[in-house]
């Protein structure tokens, strides 16, 4: 069933890569790929919330409906401009082929990715860990927030919360934004448990995050340097406790990755 999942993830990126030529904004295709992997969850999640709102439940019926009606609008996008897609191919190929020295080749955008992604991966992967004294969460804003999101993915997956109200206080609309924990309960009919779910669509978003904050910064800087700067001073918080990081790395050596003695961010 996992697959059945991994396909509905992959099927969102392709909606949303498509949704990107509906709106006649000039993007490169890295841009189309990173900003699709965000844009076409939106669109899906939106498209599945609607025949499970009508019927108050969510079914695998209402998950393969609404993410049929999602695709086609990416298709939509692509069969209207399948010329413009041919040459984002094309100079992408280019761009990418050219010596990794030459000005302007996107190497560190790969860089961003590969860097972040190992960490996010990393991160993720022990998220949520089953034991046989139970479920343990292996960073402690898991353990405090994520409990908040389990509830309201287990109350549309399980709960019929149609139309949405907060789980713990019923009787009273959810006035949080819940479209994320909402696209989580679409994995639930496809085979995923609660856990995973938020894992997997977390990921999905994780991993693009990066690449997308790198190349909204490269259009705002037009530099390669200044973009990867601030994808790393945003997400360390923009503070500089990474000094201590250094001061651990300097009395405890490479072993301090592995287990890290404090917080550097919070």
């Amino acid at each position: 069933m996992e697959l059945a999942a991994a396909f509905f993830l992959v099927a969102c990126a392709a909606t949303g890569f498509g949704v990107t030529y509906l709106s006649g904004v000039a993007l490169k295709l890295e841009e189309r790929l990173a900003f699709g992997v965000v844009l076409g969850p939106m669109l899906v999640a939106a498209a599945t919330f609607l025949p499970s709102l009508a019927v108050r439940d969510v079914t695998v019926g209402t998950v393969l409906g609404g993410l049929a009606v999602a695709l086609a609008a990416g298709a939509v996008g692509l069969l209207l401009d399948r010329g413009l897609m041919v040459a984002d191919w094309r100079d992408a190929r280019r761009r990418w082929l050219r010596p990794w020295r030459a000005p302007g080749h996107p190497w560190p955008l790969l860089a961003v990715l590969v860097v972040c992604g190992a960490w996010t991966i990393h991160f993720l992967h022990q998220a949520y860990v089953y034991t046989p004294a139970g479920l343990y969460s292996g960073y402690i804003n898991i353990w405090g927030d994520w409990a908040a999101h389990l509830s309201f993915t287990g109350s549309f997956a399980y709960g019929h919360n149609f139309p949405p109200e907060y789980p713990i206080d019923t009787g009273h609309r959810m006035g949080y934004p819940f479209m994320i924990d909402f696209l989580a309960a679409d994995l639930v009919p496809l085979g995923l448990s609660l856990t995973q779910s938020i894992t997997a669509t977390s990921a999905m978003l994780g991993l693009a995050f990066p690449v997308v904050l790198y190349l909204a910064a490269l259009r705002f800087t037009a530099g390669r340097a200044a973009s990867t700067m601030a994808v790393f001073v945003f997400l360390l918080s923009g503070g500089l406790g990474f000094v201590y990081l250094i001061s651990d790395l300097q009395h405890g050596g490479l072993a301090v990755l592995a287990h890290l003695p404090r917080e550097y961010t919070l």
